[in-house]
């Protein structure tokens, strides 16, 4: 006779954390801004220190700028000025014993914290629909010729997530003088 065996499931609920980086791409030539927009004042300090801060304001340890930049962790993009594609492919070679690497452009000064931790909540990544940056980005990023930051996150299967209406005032970025001078109107 044939004994029927039982398995049994056991199902543990635990909060698993990740090791997640934090990256500011700086690493573009800001020729449409006349200057370097990583070292504009922003509140009484370079705009690259305010990203590299609000970044730490979402809890995370290991803070790099993207770009070759003096004075700052920083990992220099191996194919300069070919876009945030190609630095973000670069970072995640680079960063590959992190679970995941959390991206914001440093010209998008009005993000929050809080925006910022509902995309590293997504086990998967993520970024909002219509704004391919900022990004939280899981997988190794092995693509060759990223030159589309919207194409590297639909190829990674990065989830795009809808932003809550009250946020998307902070999606602000600026490439102009002017750009600039609307965004600092704006500044919470």
């Amino acid at each position: 006779m044939m004994q029927r065996m039982q398995m049994y499931h056991v199902v543990v609920s635990a909060e698993v954390s990740m090791r997640i980086a934090g990256v500011v791409l700086a690493g573009g030539r800001s020729s449409r801004m006349g200057q370097d927009k990583a070292f504009l004042d922003f509140g009484g300090k370079p705009l690259i220190d305010h990203m590299m801060e609000l970044l730490r304001d979402v809890g995370l340890k290991d803070v790099y700028v993207s770009g070759d930049i003096e004075g700052y962790p920083s990992i220099p993009d191996t194919q300069s000025f070919n876009g945030p594609a190609c630095a973000i492919a670069d970072v995640m070679a680079h960063l590959s014993q992190y679970d995941g690497v959390l991206f914001v452009p440093v010209d998008m000064p009005l993000l929050s914290a809080g925006i910022l931790k509902t995309l590293t909540q997504s086990k998967a990544g993520g970024y909002f629909e219509q704004w391919p940056l900022p990004a939280f980005i899981t997988q190794p990023c092995m693509v060759e010729n990223a030159y589309s930051v919207q194409k590297l996150l639909d190829e990674q299967e990065v989830t795009p997530l809808a932003i809550p209406e009250h946020h998307k005032a902070e999606m602000q970025n600026f490439n102009t003088p002017d750009d600039w001078q609307k965004v600092t109107q704006n500044e919470c």
